[in-house]
């Protein structure tokens, strides 16, 4: 009798999620509620499956159940329908950190299935990019600008051919945003602004940069997000995950330095060294992404880079990813470390250490 109660209640929020849906102010309702509960699987299940938010919506739903929103704020206008679905413009905004409102303004489509509404996520303009795929943000303007991209990724994908010996995925899918807030706020509500992004098996993120002369920033930020696209591919399904966050920056800021400034190459280069000497935070703490705080993500970009240039640099080209991919095989630093010869994990650090201070 119990289960029967139990069967009956959960068929009766699913009718009553299903009828607060029916229109799209109602959607938007919705995922405000699911957001400021940090109600991952509610928000998840307000999504639709051929929507540009397919594969990014259960990691921006995983990420909400992690980092509530209580104060995140949804609302639909301009709707125009279209058939079974309809455009929109998401005004959303929520204070990411204490006292700090963030807002943004997005193209999105909305799809209705029966008499329920879903959210497709951003919509998104194709533009013609050989084997690749390149998407630009429906926002006047971006598309035409963002076209100057697709003869780099060629370029990048040679970069990172040339320094690692991977071919970048011929899926390759690179969505371009107007700017870091925007970016951001596709990717999940607690990130802060960032230029760049790629998850395994989602597509790349970038912004598109101002200037008169912005392909040198964007090969910087292409090979940087293809590395991460390729040793995740290299890696396998799965298995990419166990590569700590800081080995998977280090590879990719290895390849796009060689589109850094040399006033940027020189000021990293200072910035590891003074961390080994003095302020060097141990590689086990930067290896999780979701438990690093933001304070400490200057860390994972300098130490990682570091270790991977003292491994090419004194052990052969080849090397720091064969240590991606003993993390990927073993799941374990010391396994990982020993895979290349070394005694540990804890005589790798600190031989890189050493190196980094004495160059």
């Amino acid at each position: 009798m119990r289960l029967l109660l139990l069967v009956l209640l959960i068929s009766l929020a699913c009718v009553q999620t299903a009828f607060a849906q029916t229109t799209p102010e109602a959607l938007a309702g919705a995922l405000q509620a699911a957001a400021r509960a940090g109600d991952a699987s509610g928000y998840q299940r307000l999504l639709h499956a051929e929507g540009t938010f397919a594969v990014e919506g259960p990691n921006f739903a995983a990420d909400l159940g992690r980092v509530p929103q209580p104060t995140a704020t949804y609302l639909f206008s301009g709707i125009r329908l279209d058939g079974p679905q309809a455009s929109a413009r998401l005004s959303l905004s929520w204070e990411r950190v204490p006292g700090q409102m963030s807002r943004v303004l997005l193209p999105v489509t909305l799809f209705k299935v029966g008499e329920v509404w879903r959210y497709g996520g951003e919509s998104l303009q194709a533009l013609p990019a050989g084997k690749y795929s390149l998407l630009a943000l429906d926002m006047p303007g971006l598309p035409e600008r963002a076209a100057i991209i697709a003869p780099l990724l060629s370029q990048a994908a040679v970069r990172v051919r040339d320094t690692l010996g991977m071919e970048v995925p011929d899926a390759a899918t690179v969505k371009v945003y107007p700017d870091m807030a925007v970016l951001s706020a596709s990717v999940a509500l607690s990130l802060q602004p960032v230029g760049g992004w790629n998850e395994p098996g989602e597509a790349i993120k970038l912004v598109l940069p101002g200037g008169a002369n912005p392909d040198q920033e964007l090969l910087r930020v292409l090979s940087h997000e293809f590395t991460h696209l390729s040793v995740s591919a290299a890696a396998g399904e799965g298995k990419d995950k166990r590569i700590p966050w800081w080995l998977h920056e280090g590879l990719a800021d290895f390849v796009s330095r060689a589109y850094w400034t040399p006033g940027a190459a020189e000021s990293r280069r200072g910035r590891v060294a003074g961390y080994a000497k003095a302020d060097w935070v141990p590689l086990f703490e930067l290896a999780d992404f979701n438990a690093v705080p933001e304070s400490q993500w200057k860390y994972v970009y300098a130490q990682g880079l570091g270790l991977v240039e003292f491994l090419a640099d004194t052990c052969g080209k080849d090397v720091p990813m064969r240590l991606a991919l003993a993390f990927a095989e073993t799941g374990e630093a010391d396994g990982a470390a020993q895979a290349l010869g070394f005694d540990s994990f804890s005589d790798l650090e600190t031989k890189t250490q050493t190196w980094l201070v004495a160059r």
